[in-house]
């Protein structure tokens, strides 16, 4: 039986990214890349969902699911980004301190909870 190679974490985080950039790329595309966005951490991943959460003005479903894989990124890691945290704001902030609040409520701001 023949099985695809595995693409490396590294490629497959550009590949993804460059779906979110993809003026051409379907809607549903773009949320699906932005969702498996965060389970590929690194410093390019963690920087272009950040970017694309700016360019949707941190309100648009596909800035809420960036906002919810950096929140899981950054859960999984335990640590935050604390200038690009405290830039969130409306429905992103929301998916990240909820995110947060879950997973690791120790990397929240005091009095977030």
């Amino acid at each position: 039986m023949w099985a695809e190679p595995e693409i490396p974490d590294d490629e497959r985080a550009v590949l993804l990214v460059g779906i979110l950039d993809d003026p051409a790329a379907r809607e549903d595309e773009k949320y699906d890349a932005a969702s498996d966005l965060e389970f590929l951490s690194n410093p390019f991943v963690e920087s272009s969902l950040a970017r694309i959460i700016r360019a949707e003005d941190f309100r648009s479903v596909l800035a809420q699911l960036c906002a919810e894989s950096l929140g899981g990124i950054w859960a999984r890691a335990g640590r935050v980004d604390p200038a690009f945290m405290a830039e969130l704001r409306g429905p992103a902030k929301d998916e990240v301190f909820g995110i947060l609040g879950n997973r690791a409520p120790h990397l929240l701001p005091p009095g977030a909870l």
